[in-house]
């Protein structure tokens, strides 16, 4: 599967033109469709996975369905849709993301295993309900992490640059919790401290001598404020910091709700493109000015809900770094 998730516009179009219900009548022999009703996608929870791949926090958001190995369409989930087959047939469904939290740049995700249906009995005007659970790609069999930080012992994320201002770790009402999990990562910017910027303590050099990697981090987030995830690397012996998404808040008041959302950010071409770089850093930051973003009255536009004369705060939580080789 050599996929590129930035050349995806064709296949989504063909996909969802399919998925698009249609006003013409069912050509062929069968003119009563079966349905198929699929409500959501969930991350296997056995507890025991946690201790391999952390959390099984998720935001499958797409249904990838296939019938008898041939896509039938990308459907937004929940969803009912018709299908013109009856009796057994082999369905296969993946897991679908908006890619950095696009909706524009929908695909399946690579790290996420199918699920198969290999005698689904489908009955004309009746529907199937189908419950799919999927589970990750066994370590080093479709999977490897290169970083995950989930606060519960220590914190990986330390102040670079001029900032001073890294996570703190915090329990309690502000943390995420579940069965495992008790702590979450937290950057409170005090009223007039303009931002705040830090990086892993790792470098990652996984993609030398590969022919390319695919690469997402994985992230929980609770902010009222704008900001930014990007990458640090090596250029003509410079270091340089590419801003590869803007993250938007989750709450914009001052209150701190449980709000909480996840988003999986695309690293894979940034690492493909500059190969030649001795290792990755990946880095958060609130300074948007640094991440060519516009400014307005020297205060970085990212700003808007919060101005830096008012608290604004940032949580995180369940940080995976996942490759594959391509």
């Amino acid at each position: 599967m050599k996929r590129n998730f930035t050349c995806l516009t064709l296949l989504l179009i063909l996909a969802f033109a399919v998925a698009l219900p249609s006003c013409k009548k069912f050509e062929g022999p069968q003119k009563v469709p079966a349905y198929i009703h699929i409500e959501s996608i969930e991350v296997d929870p056995n507890p025991e996975n946690y201790f391999v791949f952390g959390a099984n926090t998720s935001k499958i958001t797409d249904a990838w369905v296939h019938i008898d190995d041939q896509l039938i369409g990308v459907y937004e989930l929940p969803a009912t849709f018709p299908v013109l087959k009856k009796g057994p047939h082999k369905v296969t469904v993946y897991g679908g993301i908006k890619v950095d939290g696009r909706s524009s740049a929908r695909d399946r995700y690579p790290f996420y295993q199918r699920v198969v249906y290999e005698n689904l009995n489908l009955v004309e005007d009746s529907i199937v309900n189908l419950q799919p659970v999927v589970s990750y790609y066994p370590i080093n069999n479709g999977t490897n992490i290169a970083w995950m930080e989930d606060f519960e012992n220590a914190n990986t994320l330390l102040p670079v640059g001029d900032s001073t201002i890294g996570a703190s770790r915090v329990t309690g009402d502000e943390a995420w919790h579940s069965v495992n999990s008790f702590w979450s990562g937290k950057v409170e910017l005090p009223p007039d401290t303009l931002d705040f910027m830090m990086a892993t303590a790792d470098e990652f050099d996984f993609y030398k001598g590969t022919n390319g990697v695919y690469c997402l981090l994985e992230m929980d987030y609770n902010c009222n404020d704008t900001f930014c995830v990007g990458v640090q690397y090596y250029e003509n012996y410079t270091l340089e910091t590419k801003p590869l998404v803007k993250v938007t808040p989750t709450d914009k008041t001052h209150d701190k709700p449980q709000r909480w959302n996840k988003i999986y950010i695309n690293i894979g071409p940034m690492m493909n493109n500059y190969a030649s770089s001795p290792y990755f850093k990946v880095y958060f930051t609130s300074d948007l000015t640094a991440a060519n973003y516009m400014t307005y009255g020297g205060v970085p536009y990212g700003h808007e809900y919060h101005p830096i004369s008012e608290p604004r705060y940032y949580y995180f939580d369940n940080l995976k770094l996942l490759y594959r080789n391509l």
